[in-house]
């Protein structure tokens, strides 16, 4: 197998030309014919991963966050993008295309919380309906605490912040990420709430100031799904190429709780 051959497993699973204007998805870094060896799958491409991939053997990265987003001037010694130069790795990058596509990140988050499937798209794109997030009808109102426990669950996360409403809650948004800025579309779509992460201070203001349930189950937690879903998908397609989630791909942060 080849670069390339997940290249276009990847294509045909999330099209890296139904990604956001802003984003940089496909191959980063690397050659599309170089034989693959092993895979490593994380969130982001950090230093420990990639040591972590050396360690392994592995010669193919795909991660969810592209390892170059912004446009590099310049490399050195120590830096990611270096490292897989410099270790002849390839860098595959599903972001945006992958947030959006079917069985994407939102439709992770949708079947984890056990909630039923949803045509709803929070936040349209493209004009096949493709776009970030998903707004779901709960068979049964559930109040703001017991939504924030089940995220917390759900996604694995150490800690969940929310804005703990009185009114029942039956209309729920979700989005990856950071997802928040979404947050007057999911009222004016009717929600009661809107799952995301990396909550300004400002957005948690506006939400209580109109009543409404927002919940932080952290950028990380929300995404990292994204991997347990690859690992097996890639594992059903590529049985014959190592391939596994990187250790290292963790929640940078530690808490005080």
């Amino acid at each position: 197998m080849k670069v390339k051959d997940f290249y276009i497993f990847m294509d045909e699973y999330a099209p890296f030309d139904k990604c956001g204007d802003f984003d940089n998805c496909g191959l980063n870094v690397g050659d599309m014919d170089a034989e693959v060896s092993a895979v490593c799958l994380c969130l982001d491409i950090t230093n420990k991963v990639i040591d972590e991939a050396v360690k392994r053997g592995a010669n193919l990265i795909i991660s969810h966050h592209p390892v170059i987003f912004d446009p590099l001037k310049e490399l050195h010694p120590g830096e990611p993008v270096y490292k897989l130069i410099e270790n002849h790795i390839s860098a595959i990058c599903a972001h945006t295309n992958a947030d959006m596509t079917i069985n994407g990140v939102t439709d992770l988050m949708v079947e984890l919380m056990g909630f039923e499937k949803s045509d709803i798209v929070l936040e349209p794109v493209f004009p096949d309906g493709r776009g970030y997030g998903k707004v779901c009808v709960l068979p049964i109102p559930t109040t703001a605490r017991a939504l924030a426990e089940s995220c917390k669950e759900a996604f694995g996360c150490t800690a969940v912040r929310f804005i703990d409403v009185e009114k029942p809650l039956i209309r729920v948004g979700l989005c990856s990420g950071a997802g928040a800025g979404n947050l007057k579309r999911a009222i004016a779509l009717g929600c009661d709430a809107l799952i995301t992460g990396d909550v300004k201070h400002d957005i948690w203001i506006d939400a209580q100031n109109a009543g409404f349930c927002m919940i932080d189950a952290g950028h990380f937690h929300t995404e990292n799904i994204l991997c347990n879903y690859l690992l097996g998908a890639l594992c059903r397609k590529f049985p014959d190429i190592e391939i596994f989630k990187a250790e290292s791909s963790a929640d940078p942060c530690s808490y005080v709780l």
